[in-house]
C-alpha cells in the first residue's frame, strides 16, 4: 500500500470513527433523556466491553498484521467520545420531577 493509499484509509477510518461517535453521542443523550439517571450503568458496559474488544484485538495483532499504531489511535478515538459522551450527559439539563409528571414528596 502507498503511502497516500495509507493516509486516505488512514482519514477514513477517523472520519468514520467520528461519525458513529456523534451518533453514539446523540443516542446516549436520547437514551438519558427517557430513563433519566440510568445511562451511567449502561455506560459502564459499553465501556468495559470496548475496552475488552480493543485487548483483544491488540493481543491478536501481534503479529504486526495492522499498521503500526492503528489500534492504539483507535482506541484514543474511541476512549475519547466514550468520555464526551460522558460529560455531556451529565451536564445535561434534566426536565424538574414536577415537569416529567412526579410529585414531590
Amino acid at each position: 500500500m502507498s503511502s497516500t493509499e495509507a493516509a486516505n484509509t488512514e482519514l477514513s477510518a477517523t472520519l468514520a470513527l467520528d461519525m458513529i461517535g456523534r451518533a453514539y453521542l446523540a443516542l446516549a443523550l436520547l437514551y438519558e433523556t427517557t430513563h433519566p439517571g440510568e445511562f451511567g450503568d449502561v455506560q459502564q458496559k459499553i465501556r468495559a466491553y470496548v475496552e475488552d474488544n480493543f485487548r483483544i484485538i491488540l493481543e491478536a495483532n501481534r503479529n504486526g498484521s495492522l499498521t503500526s499504531g492503528t489500534v492504539e489511535g483507535a482506541s484514543h478515538l474511541v476512549n475519547s467520545i466514550l468520555s464526551e459522551t460522558e460529560h455531556k450527559v451529565a451536564t445535561m439539563i434534566r426536565p424538574s420531577q414536577h415537569l416529567r409528571g412526579g410529585t414531590a414528596a
